[in-house]
C-alpha cells in the first residue's frame, strides 16, 4: 500500500511540473561546425562588386610557374595583358593523383568581377579565385574551390599562389593551396 500511494504522489507530482509555465531560454547556440558546413553559391555576386572592366591595351606577358618538386608540385600557367589576368590554367601534383583546371575571362562558367579595392573575383560553380595585380606580382587566392571535378578527391583548395614578375625565369610561392584539408588525405599522404 506504501508503494501505491508514494506511487500516485510522484505521477501527481509531474503533472503538476508539466503544467506549470517553464521559463524560456535562449536558443541553442549554432557551433561553429554546423556554421561551416553551410554552403555559399560560388556564383552569388558580392556586394559593392561591379562588373569587371574591358581590358587595356598594354603588353601581353605569358607566364608560366612552377612551386613545389616533380611528385609534389602546383602549377600556374596564365595570359595577361595590362595588368589584366585574361585566362589562367591551375595543375598540381600529389604522386599519383592530379588537379587541373583552366578559367577564360568571358567564358562559359565563370564571371569575373572588379572588387571596391581594385582586385578582380572569379567566380565558378566549383568555387572563388581572387586574382591581385601590383607591379611586381600576381597573387591567386583560392577560396573554397572543390577539388572532386578537378581532381577527383575530396576538400577543398583554400590559400594562395603568388607569382613575381618582372624577372626573367618567374619565381613563385605557394600558401595553403596544397594542404590537403580533409582526414582522409592527411592520413594517406601522412603515412608516405
Amino acid at each position: 500500500m506504501t508503494t501505491v500511494l508514494l506511487s500516485a504522489c510522484t505521477v501527481l507530482k509531474s503533472i503538476e511540473q508539466s503544467t506549470q509555465p517553464q521559463p524560456r531560454t535562449a536558443p541553442p547556440a549554432v557551433s561553429t561546425e554546423a556554421r561551416s558546413a553551410v554552403k555559399i553559391d560560388p556564383m552569388t555576386d558580392v556586394p559593392g562588386e561591379k562588373p569587371a572592366p574591358a581590358v587595356h591595351q598594354g603588353a601581353v606577358e605569358r607566364i608560366d610557374c612552377m612551386s613545389g618538386e616533380p611528385d609534389w608540385h602546383a602549377r600556374i600557367a596564365f595570359e595577361a595583358q595590362g595588368g589584366q589576368v585574361l585566362s589562367f590554367a591551375y595543375y598540381s601534383k600529389w604522386k599519383p593523383r592530379t588537379c587541373s583546371l583552366e578559367v577564360k575571362r568571358n567564358g562559359d562558367g565563370s564571371k569575373w568581377r572588379m572588387t571596391p579595392d581594385g582586385a578582380v573575383r572569379v567566380h565558378t560553380p566549383q568555387g572563388r579565385f581572387l586574382i591581385r595585380t601590383s607591379a611586381d606580382a600576381y597573387v591567386f587566392e583560392f577560396d573554397n574551390v572543390r577539388r572532386q571535378k578537378f581532381c577527383g578527391m575530396p576538400g577543398e583548395i583554400n590559400g594562395t599562389m603568388t607569382v613575381k614578375r618582372g624577372s626573367a625565369k618567374p619565381e613563385c610561392s605557394v600558401a595553403g593551396i596544397m594542404d590537403t584539408n580533409d582526414a582522409y588525405l592527411d592520413r594517406l599522404y601522412k603515412s608516405k
